[in-house]
Parts: structure tokens; sequence; C-alpha cells
């Protein structure tokens, strides 16, 4: 019999994020059934209320908090190592367009993003209670 080997997971505390919809490393939260679901998996999006519970550690959010930003297309260093390949690198929607995203909020302003991100949960809500 192998010996079990325990791992304690040091549970990172994050300043809560104004709009957790839109996430740090630019996943859009709020278009992911995670955030939608009633039951144990529920994420509460970026940084949200008892994000650390769901996500004892996000090396993304970390350093942009320990950097002082809210999203990463601020950072000087971006993008940095952490986005290479990464709108290839998961076939879910979310992960899809990171780069594009920013690039978009870039063009638009993050309130007009948020705006037109808005616009999509409350689509995704309509068709999903319809099919409930």
């Amino acid at each position: 019999m192998k010996p079990v080997i325990e791992i304690e997971v040091t549970k990172m505390e994050y300043k809560q994020r104004q709009y957790p919809l839109f996430s740090a490393c630019g996943l859009n939260c709020g278009l992911c059934p995670r955030y939608h679901t009633d039951g144990i998996s529920k994420c509460p999006g970026c940084a949200g209320e008892n994000f650390s519970s769901k996500h004892p550690t996000c090396g993304v959010l970390s350093c942009s908090q320990r950097h002082g930003i809210e999203y990463c297309y601020l950072c000087d260093e971006y993008p940095c190592k952490k986005f290479e390949g990464v709108d290839n690198s998961d076939s879910f929607i979310t992960h899809k367009n990171q780069l594009t995203d920013f690039d978009k909020v870039k063009n638009i302003g993050l309130d007009a993003y948020e705006a037109e991100l808005n616009i999509k949960v409350e689509l995704l809500k309509g068709i999903s209670s319809k099919s409930s």
C-alpha cells in the first residue's frame, strides 16, 4: 500500500472585485454555466463573494492584485507568459476570446464592454429559463 501524502493548500484571500462577471484575466464569467447554477459548483465570478472557497489559488488574480490593477490588460507586462496560447487552451467559449475581448475593451472602453456583457448575460438567462 502506498503512503498517503497530504498536501495543505493555502487559501488566498482576494480583494472582492466590483464587477466579477469579467475576470482579471479576461474570461467572461457571466457567460459561464457555473456562474448561473444554484448547485454546489456555483462560481461567484472573478473574486466575487466567497471566491476563495471555490478557487483557493488563482495565479492571475494574485498577480493582478500584486500589481494593483483590476484587469491584466492594464499591466505594463501584458501580455505576459500567462497568456501564451490562452485562446487555444480550452474549447469552452468563455476561454476562447480572452485576448480579443481585452482588445475590444481597450477600443470601446470598460463601461461599454460591461454594458455589452450585461446584455449577453441577460440573453443567456432568458434562454436558460425557457429551457428549464
